[in-house]
């Protein structure tokens, strides 16, 4: 990969062909469920439809819908007005806009008349449900539910989940270039650390070399000092760097429509042995837990798996949200969720993130690697985290 290029070049983003056969393949779906139309509502899965983008997501006053029905091909979406000039409206004839003027109101007037062309009693699908954040408000449920002629809403997460789990080409390979902005920064960030440097001004500096390789954006980035027993999510705070401190970061890269989420630890000073040896411990486990995971496999027995590796030392429980990995690819976090008692299907060409997390010896260990699912096993997308655990001179 060629960062050079790749920070002024224009990001790759899914062609006209490519969102032809999402919509397709969508049809197929809504017919094998017996929905007759899926109203789209987030932005996730509106990009991942129509292929048109605009700014305005950040507006919560113009929102943007679209509609794909199974008895007709394409799509159609409705923006406001304001998109008529918008260089995406009409690029794909297959993606057919309308456009209202005014705000939320009116918008969801427009949405009722797409919809009023259906069949009375009809079943539409909306993008409220399982890890989804669809967008809009109770007037738009209101107004579609009042309509005595228009349909029945039902929750189509999981019909959308069954197809945006699978990745194309182009995503894979987008995954990839995040992943490497992501890891590439970390490392040569951290010759910037200085003892008394805070989370806030190492994360700032690691977002400006992450835009510098070509990200697009960086929309998740915690950093942490110190020696473990911290809040990960928290925003990055005054908390200044010491020594024999260990660094963290959990990094999620946005290049065009795929996004990084990958965690990488280096420690400032010498390490003891015990630390080099809890590092490569978990090392180990992370890359032997992907290495054994298969298409047909689900999150239980990916979690199994993971906890006959884990148990093959006694060491104290894992530090985790409750599973040890994940889908990711539009979002940061997509199913399945490996974990006990997931019933959820590992497919081929799932993108998959594998995370077990310890905290001891005064550190944190993880080594977050991102994977796509083969039946011969994984093709990492990340680069490999070094076998030895980093370390940073001060």
């Amino acid at each position: 990969m060629e960062n050079t290029r790749m920070a002024i070049s224009l990001p790759d983003w899914p062609g006209q062909d490519e969102v032809v056969t999402r919509i397709e393949r969508l049809r197929e779906n809504l017919a094998t469920a017996k929905i007759d139309a899926l109203l789209v509502t987030s932005q996730h899965n509106f990009e991942y439809y129509t292929g048109f983008r605009t700014l305005f997501w950040l507006s919560d006053t113009r929102p943007l819908f679209a509609v794909i029905r199974r008895d007709e091909p394409g799509a159609t979406i409705v923006a406001s007005r304001v998109e008529e000039k918008n260089e995406h409206s009409g690029r794909n004839p297959l993606v057919r806009p309308i456009f209202y003027d005014g705000f939320t109101d009116d918008a969801i007037v427009a949405v009722g008349q797409v919809l009023s062309k259906l069949p009375s009693g009809s079943s539409i699908g909306v993008d409220y449900g399982r890890d989804m954040f669809g967008r809009g408000s109770m007037a738009l449920v209101d107004y579609l539910s009042g309509d005595p002629n228009c349909c029945t809403l039902t929750d189509a997460a999981d019909l959308i989940w069954k197809q945006r789990v699978v990745k194309s080409s182009h995503e894979l390979q987008a995954v990839k270039n995040a992943c490497h902005i992501a890891t590439e920064a970390f490392f040569e960030g951290l010759p910037d650390l200085r003892i008394g440097m805070t989370e806030y001004e190492f994360g700032q500096r690691l977002k400006q070399r992450m835009i510098g390789l070509g990200a697009d954006s960086v929309d998740w980035l915690p950093v942490r000092f110190g020696r473990g027993g911290r809040a990960y999510p928290q925003p990055n705070s005054g908390v200044e760097l010491k020594r024999d401190d260990f660094i963290w970061a959990d990094i999620g890269v946005r290049r065009a429509d795929q996004i990084s989420d990958l965690s990488r630890v280096a420690k400032v000073g010498k390490a003891t042995a015990e630390q080099e040896d809890l590092y490569g411990y978990v090392r180990a486990v992370t890359h032997r837990l992907a290495e054994g995971i298969r298409p047909g496999m689900t999150g239980h027995d990916a979690f199994t798996l993971f906890e006959k590796l884990w148990s093959e030392r006694q060491l104290t429980r894992v530090s985790s949200a409750g599973r040890v990995g994940h889908g990711s690819g539009i979002a940061l976090t997509e199913p399945p969720s490996l974990m006990a008692g997931s019933q959820e299907v590992i497919l081929e060409d799932m993108v998959l993130h594998v995370e077990p997390k310890l905290e001891a010896a005064g550190g944190v260990f993880q080594v977050e690697e991102v994977f796509r699912v083969t039946a011969s096993g994984p093709e990492f997308l990340s680069p490999l985290a070094p076998e030895k655990l980093p370390i940073v001179d001060l």
